[in-house]
């Protein structure tokens, strides 16, 4: 051993006090503090011991509940804990409560520095490899957060990684029976640029169109599950529930065109390109889950919900917010009025009744105070 260990002795008795304090005299040992069972917390709250070393010739529920304490407190849980006796007797039962060594007061000077030697070594080796737990857990956790918010808002990715609730479906492969709203938001024009610009310069413009809707989803707090192309899709009121995520969409796609519609004006001028943004909404229910292979796997969304947001995300056009009935009949429900012109009812396939939808022009103001 090197440098100076403190030593807690628990104990109600004059005699291994006595004894503790020669055996420590002129080695590493420093009997620092001496407490009676039942003042043990306070004593180490205000100075942690290296080496605890117990009366064990007390009542047995005594030592256990002693023991039971060190263990439980976080300042003494990987502390060696010696307990030591006027005979043998005691030492199954101080086993038992949970000391890592037994010694009687007969010892020799030796045997006993030689016990509290190896403890001490035994708890610094315990305490580095917690120690390294923790910092790998805390590194995994920070590497979980910072995935977790490439396509989450900073405020739903703290919350779901402080809920284990949420983050178990999330992380662990269940799936999710949610309500939510379903937004596709589409460039138009994409194609027509891909062939005019060199495909370095179209990424750089796919990045600058993402960030643009990223920052708009995020700060209505929505989840993007999927950029495909130029088709970004985003839901809200899921993995969280937000009971307010039809507004929250309807919000996110006015400021999307609206934001949209300065980044294109940018564009027109310096790559002579003509693109725009339509975006299609609808809300219903929705399964989120990982989907894949074993090798590869998306979080993502599924459903009719979200088949019927793609068709009205295609079919809207630049500078156009479509959305179907459910998401008016959502506003209506909270007595908003968002000015939407009702459109020739959409015919899906497979589907036996056409979807009655609305339309929300760009130059449209929209107000979602409840009427």
């Amino acid at each position: 051993m090197s440098g100076t260990f403190r030593t807690l002795l628990v104990t109600a008795r004059d005699a291994p006090r006595d004894l503790l304090a020669r055996l420590c005299e002129g080695s590493d040992l420093v009997l620092d503090a001496v407490a009676t069972p039942d003042a043990v917390i306070p004593t180490i709250t205000s100075r942690t011991p290296d080496l605890v070393v117990i009366d064990a010739d007390g009542e047995t529920a005594a030592l256990t509940a002693t023991c039971a304490l060190l263990k439980a407190n976080p300042a003494t849980a990987l502390l060696p804990l010696l307990a030591i006796a006027g005979t043998a007797r005691p030492r199954r039962a101080a086993y038992d409560a949970g000391v890592d060594d037994f010694l009687t007061l007969g010892v020799r000077r030796g045997e006993f520095l030689l016990r509290a030697g190896t403890l001490l070594r035994a708890s610094a080796l315990r305490r580095r490899h917690a120690a390294e737990l923790l910092a790998h857990e805390i590194q995994q956790r920070e590497d979980i957060r910072a995935t977790f918010r490439r396509y989450l808002s900073p405020v739903l990715a703290d919350q779901i990684l402080g809920n284990p609730q949420l983050s178990g479906p999330a992380f662990q492969g269940a799936q999710l029976r949610m309500h939510a709203a379903v937004m596709f938001a589409d460039m138009r024009g994409f194609t027509g640029l891909s062939e005019r610009l060199p495909a370095a310069q179209v990424v750089e413009l796919l990045n600058e169109f993402f960030g643009v809707l990223t920052d708009v989803a995020f700060e209505y707090d929505g989840t993007i599950f999927s950029m495909a192309g130029d088709s970004l899709l985003v839901g809200f009121g899921v993995p969280v529930e937000q009971p307010d995520e039809t507004v929250r969409a309807i919000l996110a796609g006015r400021a999307m065109l609206e934001r949209f519609t300065a980044l294109a004006h940018r564009w027109r001028q310096q790559h002579a390109v003509e693109t725009g943004l339509g975006i299609g909404i609808n809300v219903g229910e929705v399964i989120a889950g990982n989907v894949g292979s074993r090798t590869y796997r998306n979080y993502t969304i599924i459903g009719d919900a979200v088949n019927v947001a793609s068709r009205l995300g295609q079919r809207a056009r630049a500078g156009e917010m479509l959305f179907s009935d459910a998401v008016k009949r959502a506003l209506d429900q909270r007595g908003i009025e968002v000015g939407a012109m009702a459109l020739p009812a959409l015919v899906l396939r497979g589907r036996s009744s056409p979807i009655d939808i609305f339309c929300l022009p760009s130059e449209r103001r929209v107000d979602l105070r409840p009427h």
